[in-house]
């Protein structure tokens, strides 16, 4: 997520238009903050949305008759699928379960990776630091294993499927891709630590490596900086700096905008960084490619996928 530069701007604000009926999407993180008014957004635009995450089919009953009573959507239209982005084996058994659903139910027009972590102690199941695994590895993972199912919804959809990643502004603050593995098999150090914003580049950097290897009738594919928005992504922080973001802070609706915008508008720049609803300015680190094809070889080697296709 990140904090945003304040900045006065006479640019008329974004509503998304682009009816959704007979799309299908897939958010991750979608039971709270910018997941759920993303996942909301979509389904006042009429699509189908699968709400993904680990915290249990309690917490998504309650988000998804919040999005019903928000939008007066058909709760029909509207899944839970669980999903633990602090284990790749997790990831595999959700692209499991998909493989399995009914032949008619498997094809995906839009999958949203918001979910994510500002920083945690420790080390993940599979050994790697906690804002690597879930900010970047996991979603490297499940978007590789949907990819199969990533197709429009039928003959006469003109509108290519899309893929939106959210990362952060703060991607620009950082010393460089990670890419040492000694370095991403220790704990970071908590709470929006230097791990968050590496974490966030190789998320920029994943972008563009898909946006080259994807055909463009295929997908379209984008990063997005949501700007600082009040959710629980800041529950770590102690109370007081909790109010203080709060009250300065967007709400949940406004910070999903620009991915409802990547997900939703026509005629945009796969593999571009967008914030508020435009194309922005990446970092640096990204045009060192040695270092991001090296990411890319390690993080096929590390899930288990290949490095050549698609």
């Amino acid at each position: 997520m990140g904090f945003s530069p304040i900045s006065a701007s006479s640019k008329p604000e974004w509503v998304p238009s682009e009816r959704q009926d007979g799309r299908q999407f897939i958010v991750t993180g979608a039971n709270r903050g910018i997941g759920l008014a993303t996942a909301t957004g979509l389904a006042a635009l009429g699509a189908h949305v699968i709400l993904a995450g680990h915290e249990g089919s309690a917490a998504f009953d309650e988000a998804m008759e919040a999005i019903v009573m928000a939008t007066g959507c058909e709760r029909s239209s509207l899944e839970f699928m669980a999903l633990d982005l602090r284990s790749l084996d997790s990831v595999r058994q959700f692209a499991q379960a998909w493989a399995q659903r009914p032949a008619g139910d498997r094809l995906i027009q839009g999958l949203i990776n918001n979910a994510g972590i500002a920083g945690m102690p420790g080390l993940s199941p599979d050994g790697f630091e906690m804002c690597f695994q879930i900010n970047y590895l996991s979603m490297f993972l499940l978007t590789r294993l949907l990819l199969a199912y990533v197709a429009p919804a039928h003959a006469n959809d003109l509108q290519v499927p899309r893929i939106v990643c959210v990362s952060s502004s703060a991607h620009l603050f950082t010393l460089g891709l990670p890419t040492s593995e000694p370095y991403l098999r220790t704990s970071g150090g908590g709470f929006f630590s230097l791990r968050y914003g590496e974490s966030k580049l190789c998320v920029n950097s994943f972008v563009r490596q898909m946006q080259a290897r994807l055909p463009s009738e295929k997908a379209q594919i984008f990063a997005v900086h949501p700007g600082s928005t009040a959710s629980g992504f800041w529950q770590s922080f102690p109370a007081w700096a909790q109010r203080c973001i709060a009250s300065v802070a967007q709400d949940p609706a406004r910070g999903a905008r620009t991915s409802l915008y990547c997900a939703t508008e026509p005629g945009l720049v796969s593999g571009g960084y967008y914030a508020d609803c435009a194309l922005a300015t990446p970092s640096f680190w990204l045009a060192r490619s040695e270092a991001a094809d090296l990411l890319w070889l390690k993080s096929c080697a590390w899930t288990g996928v290949s490095p050549k296709s698609l």
